[in-house]
């Protein structure tokens, strides 16, 4: 009577164990990360700027987006953008335009007709420490047309306008850095 009561033990401890693992499993968020390097851009600006931004997929069209970004000049903001073109050298310039999968204008991010990698500026400190916190829901880190893993964003040296065609006056792109997946859903 023990041995089975043990063995009838030992195999609901094994079942509970491999569902709870599978609900882990199951809820792994989708991450992605981009290692911003600062481009030659930068040095004229007196700007080192380099960083990490991760992506994170939020439900199935939001994805959260945390930067810190260091080397920037002090109190200042800059655009801050995904781009198009997977390629960070030439000082930025082969990366293309914004990434803009459903050709609208440039607009401010919170517009709903607007480019899918536009994003609020990224805000330094006193320190010159860039950082942001914040949802975009015209872009995703799963397969499809609004995917931008393997696209490269871009931090420039001014300020986004918001309003000027087609990139938003921002000026010189000073860091950069290729969107890469870092974590993969399992499901079952």
């Amino acid at each position: 009577m023990t041995r089975n009561f043990t063995l009838t033990s030992a195999i609901a401890a094994a079942l509970l164990i491999t569902g709870c693992q599978s609900m882990m499993d199951e809820k792994k968020p989708v991450v992605a990360i981009a290692e911003m390097k600062p481009t030659s851009a930068a040095a004229p600006a007196g700007l080192t700027p380099a960083g990490l931004v991760t992506f994170t997929q939020v439900g199935t069209n939001r994805v959260l987006v945390k930067a810190v970004i260091s080397g920037l000049k002090p109190h200042s903001e800059h655009g801050f953008h995904v781009h198009a073109v997977p390629d960070c050298s030439d000082d930025g310039m082969k990366t293309g335009a914004h990434f803009n999968p459903d050709g609208h204008p440039h607009n401010d991010p919170s517009h709903i007709l607007r480019h899918a990698g536009a994003m609020f500026n990224i805000k330094a400190d006193e320190n010159g420490v860039g950082t942001t916190r914040q949802e975009v829901d015209t872009i995703t880190l799963t397969p499809g047309r609004y995917s931008i893993i393997g696209m490269p964003l871009i931090t420039h040296r001014d300020p986004d306008d918001y309003v000027s065609q087609p990139l938003g006056n921002a000026g010189p792109r000073v860091s950069c850095g290729v969107i890469k997946l870092e974590t993969v859903v399992t499901t079952k």
